[in-house]
This record gives C-alpha cells, structure tokens and sequence, in this order.
C-alpha cells in the first residue's frame, strides 16, 4: 500500500479509502490508485473469498507419488517456486497429483474456496487436453505445448532452444540423439525441431532410446547401448538433462570420454554439479513459468492467453554449477 501511494502521489489513506471503496477521495483519484494497484498485482487479502490455488500433477501412472516429483529436481523447482509465489501472493496452495483425469477431479475444483486450477501437463496425453478442454474452469495448462489446448498455457521455447544446440554442432559430425522414455510431448517437439534444424547440417546421425525419469543406477542394456552405439569424436544430444547426466556416468565409467566430442542435455537441472563430464545445457527459467501461470490464473482472462518462456544456452562447466 506504501509502494502505491508513493507511486499515485497520494497518502497510505487515500489509498485505503479507494481498495476498500469508502469516501474521501475523488473519482479520478480512486482510479488512478486502482489502476496503480492492478499493475502490481496487490490484491487485498480481506478482498479475496476464494483463496486456494491447486497445483495438479497428472502422472497417468499409479506409482509416481507427489514425493517422486519431489526428488526430480527439474519439478521440485516447479513445486518450490508455486510455494513460494502462492504465498507471496496470500493465497494457499493445495498439491495434489492424480493418475487420470475424471469427473471427480473435475467436481473438486468447484470448490468455493477453489480460484483455479494449474495444472503440470508434462504427462499428458491429447486425450487428457481433449478432455480438459470440455471443463469449464479458471485452469492453466503448464509444460505441455499441444496445439489442441483451449485453455490458457505455459510451456517451454522448445524449438529455440534445440536450435540453440544444433547452432553448437558443426556440419557432417558424427551425432548421436537420445530419445527420452516416456516419449512425453516436450521430447517430441524437441525431436520435430532437432531434426528440422540439422537438414542442412548433414550429420552422421544415430539414434536411440533410453528412460528419462529412472533414479536407479543405469542398468546393464542401458550401458551396453551406450557402448555399442558411442563412436569415436561423438557429439551426443539428449532430449533432457536427467538422460544427459546418465550417459554421462556411463561414458565415465566405461572410460569413453575420449570418444565424446560435446555432450547436450535440456533443462539445466540442478544435479548436473554432479556430472562427471561437462554438460553443455538448455537452461529453462522456472521462476518465470510459475509467475506467469500464477499470474493467468489470478487474471481470468475470459479468452486463452498462450505464453512461451524462452530458453538461455548454458555452456556446461560443472565446476561452475
């Protein structure tokens, strides 16, 4: 209330008389500080009736809990960051995670208290967004870029940021690309944009699939893929940094390094400190899709609003991560 007062050249008073709609100020004044107050985002905390925000995680499979998002980094920092903003913002939060979508899911979120719904889309399916787009609620679709989505989104700079790694490899290299499992849609946009960019840079391509989201250590088929596949002077693409990170302690302890020219992964995960090669990175700016999610959802835009987050290319020192 001090920032805006200071802002309209007006007393804390005034601008209380003109949140709380009281007398005493003029109509322009009151304007003006309501305009003021708009563009910061303040929103009275006595003003708010519907004061939880759901943060839903689809996961289309039993077992993964909202304590396995947890001790994935790239997520944890989702999860962190909507704890922090939701608070900031004096709303609560409710995490929650479900294995498939239904008319039970749906029946919660008309929930008086309930201002609206993001929810994490990495996992979903078009029929999930076929679905989500016949329920009619304040929802925000993050992480997921499927064109068939109606309602508002924010998703990751996906094509810029494999171009931002093609632009690193240098035409005829020999290149090996590695398929994230589950084939979730951000690897498949990142696959469309990878081998859209290379056309003109004629590479010696390879490709293979291995687990993106496994915290065990790489079993034996994984390391003899890489072994056998891994020739000399390679430059390896990997659709995300948790592939990145495990090819790199394969290629380590087999003492392949010699072998690899570069290695890229996407996301910049904190783990990569971890890496015992260095990995060059797409870094992902979390803190920004969480401010914008939670910003189109306090807004109730009444038309979808689809924003992109760029992405940053982070060269892949680890002693400096």
């Amino acid at each position: 209330m001090e920032k805006i007062a200071k802002i309209a050249g007006v007393s804390k008073a005034a601008v209380s008389f003109a949140l709380n709609d009281k007398p005493g100020i003029s109509q322009a004044t009151r304007n003006q500080i309501l305009k003021i107050a708009e563009e910061l985002n303040y929103v009275p905390r006595r003003k708010i009736k519907k004061d939880t925000i759901v943060f839903l995680l689809v996961t289309n499979d039993h077992a993964q809990s909202l304590d396995y998002f947890q001790r994935l980094p790239f997520f944890q920092s989702i999860i962190d960051a909507f704890k922090t903003k939701s608070y900031l913002k004096g709303y609560n939060l409710s995490l929650q995670t479900v294995s498939k979508l239904d008319q039970d899911t749906f029946s919660n979120w008309q929930q008086t208290n309930i201002y609206g719904v993001v929810i994490l889309g990495t996992f979903l399916t078009s029929d999930d967004v076929l679905l989500l787009n016949k329920v009619h609620a304040n929802i925000v679709i993050l992480d997921n870029p499927s064109i068939e989505n109606s309602h508002s989104s924010v998703v990751i700079n996906n094509k810029e940021g494999v171009r931002s790694i093609v632009h690193q490899i240098s035409p005829k290299e020999t290149v090996l690309y590695v398929h994230g499992l589950p084939a979730i849609p951000n690897f498949q946009e990142r696959n469309t944009a990878f081998k859209y960019s290379a056309q003109t840079k004629d590479f010696n391509l390879t490709e293979i699939k291995m687990d993106s989201f496994s915290f065990s250590e790489t079993t034996t088929s994984e390391q003899q893929l890489i072994i056998n596949t891994l020739q000399n002077n390679t430059t390896i693409v990997a659709e995300n940094d948790y592939l990145a990170l495990k090819i790199a302690q394969i290629v380590a302890e087999k003492k392949l390094t010699h072998n690899v020219k570069a290695l890229f992964g996407f996301d910049n995960i904190k783990t990569l400190s971890q890496s015992p090669i260095p990995i060059k990175t797409v870094s992902v700016n979390v803190s920004v899709m969480v401010d914008m999610a939670i910003d189109l959802i306090l807004k109730e835009y009444k038309v979808p609003v689809h924003v992109t987050v760029d992405t940053n290319f982070v060269e892949g020192d680890k002693n400096e991560k």
